[in-house]
């Protein structure tokens, strides 16, 4: 069976106005039985219940997705403590510290900034020319 592409919001609700406008009809007789309301009706119902179960599953599916961002800013909050536990008990530069993913005292970036104004000149702007 090929994949059917999924109607949209706004298509579903014109066919359920329009099935609605056809069960107004009161003289309504097809020559075809299949288009008959008594045997759309039951489609009209099969998808409403899709509907709702969809809606149902989507609102599970968040409700896990918030337990799940809870328990990792959890064990964010559990790392960053033992962390700290293992700098009081090994140091900070300590190959533990390095065990659980942080960067030794050793291997951080040392060194002084720049000055700000750059170098040369009294008002900062030694790249601009003069003359």
């Amino acid at each position: 069976m090929a994949k059917r592409k999924r109607l949209s919001p706004n298509r579903l609700a014109n066919l359920k106005r329009d099935f609605a406008g056809l069960k107004s009809i009161a003289d309504y007789a097809p020559i075809k039985k299949e288009f008959e309301v008594v045997q759309i009706q039951p489609i009209e119902d099969a998808l409403d219940t899709l509907l709702t179960e969809e809606a149902q599953l989507e609102a599970q599916l968040a409700a896990l997705r918030d337990r799940i961002a809870d328990k990792g800013y959890d064990l964010v909050q559990k790392m960053n403590g033992a962390a700290q536990q293992i700098i009081a008990q090994y140091g900070d530069d300590s190959p533990e510290l390095q065990a659980i993913g942080r960067k030794r005292k050793s291997d951080r970036a040392v060194g002084r900034r720049g000055k700000s104004g750059g170098s040369g000149g009294e008002n900062g702007d030694s790249d601009t020319p003069t003359g």
